[in-house]
């Protein structure tokens, strides 16, 4: 269910046209990045541990309705671990070109403030500029 989508996330940022930036060179970070050994391990640990971490009876629930709206089973997530478990450079480098080939397709939504979006579009041409929608 979850095939083919991607996302960023930022919340309460003071810098929204920074952020984007950030996020649209991330595909050219990863195809040239030269990760060491050690720095891979720490990478795939921190994301077992987030795929893994401990929760709250509260947080047990939110997240067992979430897996069953989006119909997450057990297997996929035993799949996705080890899956990361077994990530590679060239992972990472495959991944980027993944993100490159998305840029010119890919959508950019963002919730924010009025000032948050006139000031990223005070700096962008016309053409590239965010559209605001009032959704309260």
């Amino acid at each position: 269910p979850l095939t083919g989508t991607f996302s960023y996330l930022s919340y309460r940022d003071p810098n929204l046209l920074g952020t984007v930036e950030n996020y649209d060179g991330a595909a050219e970070f990863l195809t040239s990045l030269d990760i060491t050994d050690e720095a891979l391990a720490q990478a795939i640990i921190g994301t077992v541990g987030d795929l893994d971490s401990p929760m709250g009876p509260d947080q047990k629930g939110f997240e067992a309705m979430r897996r069953w709206l989006v119909g997450e089973t057990a297997e996929q997530r035993q799949r996705w671990r080890s899956e990361v478990l077994g990530t590679t450079k060239e992972d990472f480098k495959a991944f980027g070109e993944r993100l490159g080939a998305m840029i010119d397709n890919g959508n950019v939504v963002a919730f924010g403030s009025k000032k948050a979006f006139t000031d990223a579009n005070s700096e962008l041409d016309a053409k590239d500029q965010f559209e605001m929608i009032e959704v309260l």
